[in-house]
């Protein structure tokens, strides 16, 4: 969880600014050089990094139990009118991909993950704009023993790019346009009454192909109906993502120590995690007739009380 700053990159520095003394010329730049890389050092060095990890809620939270929960797609991406009659294999692994990532929900005992219906026909087109009728709902709902009807309401799929331009070693300039294969799957999470819980868009993408052009005003689109497979792997990854969002998780906040010998067995403490005596030490110590050192027990008083907090979680 700790570790003390690194002050490779600060030395090098100070290293070349000593070289650079050797030059009459620039001896007033690297003396200012060196005066802004000791200060550096002397400001790095009186400081230690801590690491807090903390856990974040879930970003989709339900009641207490085991869950049920059955799943239909609502996109109807046979029709004409939605999807071009090439690009429907595509949007076919989509939604495959989407239900196998989607299928880790069983992976834990306390959800139970169904599928309902792969293409319900007959919904409107909609990007979460309209909310389902409650005795649909619940009808799909009590047909499958679920509580809770996860729905897919749009899919879409699409190239976008970006032309990067350099120069060989004989000087010519070399365009290429970098393909990127977007999916963007939007889904709403009802419960078996028919309340909203939740409406997600998730979104993938990866670099599909790259193509060298002669001319940055004329792009060849490559052919979705060929990228049907890394359009399934899109829609995997978008599965695993949503089932995330039903935990909790970790992330890491970073915090400066002040050091000295003041600090020392305060910070002693804080790394062996002894919360309670490290902050009973800094309270003290914040209540020095010394400004500077009660400043800096305050700061040092604050990280330990988020550190010890953190613990608890």
């Amino acid at each position: 969880m700790f570790r003390n700053s690194v002050l490779t990159f600060c030395y090098c520095l100070f290293y070349f600014a000593i070289v650079g003394l050797n030059k009459k010329k620039e001896m007033k730049l690297s003396g200012n050089l060196i005066l802004l890389i000791s200060t550096i050092l002397i400001f790095t060095s009186c400081s230690k990094i801590v690491y807090i990890s903390k856990s974040i809620d879930p970003e989709i939270i339900l009641e207490k139990g085991h869950h049920n929960i059955v799943f239909v797609n609502l996109f109807d991406y046979t029709s004409p009118y939605i999807v071009k009659t090439k690009d429907k294999k595509a949007y076919n692994e989509g939604i495959g991909g989407l239900m196998d990532g989607l299928s880790f929900f069983s992976k834990d005992t306390l959800f139970n993950f169904m599928v309902g219906d792969t293409l319900k026909k007959g919904i409107k087109k909609g990007l979460l704009t309209t909310l389902l009728p409650i005795d649909y709902i619940t009808a799909i709902c009590s047909k499958n023993k679920a509580d809770l009807l996860l729905t897919v309401d749009s899919l879409n799929v699409n190239f976008d790019w970006k032309t990067t331009v350099d120069n060989d070693s004989y000087g010519n300039t070399i365009k290429t346009k970098n393909f990127y294969l977007n999916a963007s799957f939007y889904v709403s999470l009802y419960t078996s009454t028919g309340e909203l819980v939740n409406r997600s868009e998730l979104d993938q993408y990866e670099l599909y192909r790259s193509r060298p052009t002669l001319s940055g005003f004329i792009t060849i689109e490559p052919s979705l109906a060929r990228a049907s497979h890394e359009v399934g792997n899109l829609g995997y990854q978008s599965g695993q993502d949503y089932v995330t969002k039903f935990y909790p998780r970790l992330i890491q906040d970073t915090k400066q120590l002040f050091t000295g010998q003041v600090f020392r067995e305060s910070n002693n403490l804080i790394f062996s995690r002894n919360w309670n005596k490290a902050i009973e030490l800094l309270t003290q110590l914040a209540n020095s007739h010394d400004p500077d050192i009660a400043e800096k027990a305050e700061h040092n008083l604050e990280v330990a009380k988020e550190a010890a907090e953190a613990s608890k979680r």
